[in-house]
């Protein structure tokens, strides 16, 4: 495997993690807030949607970067 497939494996896990521990942090904070009280359990989906969502940031971030990193290489 060359060098960019290595990375943008490892990119992608690291995406996959970041997206997976956001939604943990969102959905924990979010039952904190509303189970704590008493109130029935929240819906999961905007958690889900906002994992997803630091995911995607994260990786447009990993793509310009790495594209970056790519440009310079040649140059």
């Amino acid at each position: 495997m060359d060098d960019r497939t290595l990375r943008t494996i490892e990119e992608s896990i690291i995406t996959l993690l970041i997206a997976w521990l956001s939604y943990l942090f969102i959905y924990q904070n979010y039952l904190l807030y509303r189970w704590h009280r008493g109130l029935p359990l929240p819906s999961r989906i905007p958690a889900l949607l906002g994992g997803v969502a630091f995911g995607a940031l994260y990786a447009m971030y990993a793509a310009r970067k790495f594209e970056r990193e790519l440009e310079e290489k040649e140059d």
